[in-house]
Order: C-alpha cells, then structure tokens, then sequence
C-alpha cells in the first residue's frame, strides 16, 4: 500500500500495523478466486490542464476521472475553487474525448445517423468547452505562470 509521503511528516507510518507483507497479498489474491468477477480498469481516454499545469486531469470517454495530479500550491486556496477546477476539467477533458471518438467513428465509415445516436459532442461543442474553459482561466485574477518547485 502506497502512502503519502511528506518531508515535513514526523510521523512513523511503520506502526500503523496495517501494512501487507507479500505473503498476505498472495493468500489475498488466493481468496479472490471464489467466483467473484475480476476488476476492469477504465480507459484514460481524455486530458485536461489549467493554464500552468498546476492541476492535471485524465478521463474516460464520459469525463469520469481516472487520474488527477495537483500541486501543493492550489492546496493553498480555497477548496470550492479546487473542486470547482478539477470538475470543469474532467468535464474538458471528456468532451475533448468524445469529440475525438466521434470523428473517429465518421471517419472509419459509420453514418452521420448511426454515429449520433451515441450522444457524442462534436467539435463545436468541444470548441464551445475550451472557450468557457478559457474565460474561467482569464477571470481567474490569482493565475500567474509561476509555479512553485
């Protein structure tokens, strides 16, 4: 189990007690195979980043986040904003996606008919996306360049 590491941290994580030895995580696996149906990983299909980079998103298809990297310095600010962020890029990011797939369907020989009973966005939306993507970034007075190391 991967934990979190802060240089600032002082605390002993090797007390915790709930750390698995290889020899757990074999008989774990062992127990798993009674008949339950194996985990499926959902595809990264989409990506999204504020201007500086400082919060990265990755999506599926339908904009249901898969990965998401933020730096330390947006922990500093509000946490509605964050949240506010990191939706509006997912929601980016799956539209970019769609878009994506569905001139990928036209362009491999589906009709017009059949490619918009899927329900995925074209390009105008996709457009439509990046441009109030882009005015949330441009009233955003705390954005800079600048991104701390």
């Amino acid at each position: 189990m991967d934990r979190y590491i802060d240089s600032d941290d002082n605390w002993d994580d090797d007390d915790w007690g709930d750390e698995s030895t290889p020899e757990d995580a074999a008989s774990d696996d062992a127990s798993d195979t009674d008949g339950d149906e194996p985990e499926h990983s959902l595809t990264t299909v989409g990506r999204a980043a504020t201007p500086t980079g400082s919060i990265e998103v990755r999506t599926t298809l339908n904009g249901l986040p898969t990965s998401i990297h933020i730096e330390r310095s947006e922990m500093d600010g509000s946490a509605a904003k964050l949240a506010k962020t990191i939706l509006l890029l997912c929601k980016q990011a799956g539209t970019r996606a769609g878009a994506t797939q569905r001139a990928a369907l036209l362009r491999d020989g589906h009709t017009l008919e059949a490619v918009s009973y899927t329900g995925l966005p074209g390009e105008r939306e996709a457009a439509e996306m990046d441009r109030h993507v882009d005015e949330y970034f441009e009233g955003d007075e705390t954005g800079t360049w600048l991104r701390r190391v």
